[in-house]
């Protein structure tokens, strides 16, 4: 399972800054707030439910499709074709889960600018998710249901550690993607963060080693 926003791609591409910037402009415009409290609104919104949208839609009745549009009307150009990431992702075992809490329709933007839409056999996002967020166990739950999935036989990769947690609790082998991890924090991790890496590419390129040396003896 892959989270995408700044996990199949650098955080360094300021890609989710972006997103971020028009969730800001968003509230500021649909509520008639400044910016100031339109960010304040935001922020307490994610750290209490996960995701903005989720307060907003609780608080606001906002209409889900609209900020999604809006918020994801961004420039992907930054973002290129990785032919060690199509070939990493196409050589693991099993079935590959994009379960993000962005829409399906970003989602796609975003794997076709990598080159890795054709890797990804399904997309477990927010509306699958009945808009509810990850790190909501719920959600969790629900797409171990939908794709009938061992946990003890599933990877998740994600940049946000907190995400992480509930898929630990469940049994599934969780990889931590930092840009500025360096081996000196690995003792600082979590107790649910099995794995930590830098990058996607670095991650798979491990995972991968280790299954074809177990595969050969």
């Amino acid at each position: 399972m892959f989270d995408l926003d700044n996990t199949l791609y650098p955080q360094s591409t300021n890609i989710f800054d972006m997103i971020d910037n028009n969730m800001k402009r968003f509230i500021s415009k649909k509520l008639d707030v400044s910016f100031d409290e339109a960010f304040r609104l935001q922020k307490k919104f994610y750290l209490e439910f996960g995701t903005t949208l989720f307060g907003l839609m609780k608080y606001y009745n906002v209409n889900p499709d609209e900020f999604l549009d809006f918020v994801h009307d961004i420039d992907l150009t930054k973002l290129k074709k990785s032919k060690s990431l199509k070939y990493r992702i196409n050589n693991l075992p099993g079935t590959k889960i994009l379960f993000t809490n962005g829409d399906e329709k970003y989602a796609k933007r975003v794997l076709e600018s990598l080159g890795i839409e054709d890797s990804i056999d399904q997309i477990f996002d927010i509306k699958r998710a009945n808009y509810l967020p990850k790190p909501k166990l719920e959600t969790y739950l629900r797409l171990i249901k939908e794709f009938n999935i061992n946990p003890q036989q599933t990877v998740f990769f994600e940049d946000i550690e907190k995400n992480l947690e509930p898929a630990h609790k469940l049994g599934i082998t969780t990889v931590h993607i930092k840009e500025n991890f360096n081996s000196s924090q690995i003792n600082k991790s979590k107790e649910f963060v099995d794995l930590s890496f830098k990058c996607i590419d670095s991650a798979l390129e491990s995972i991968i080693n280790n299954i074809y040396r177990r595969n050969n003896g």
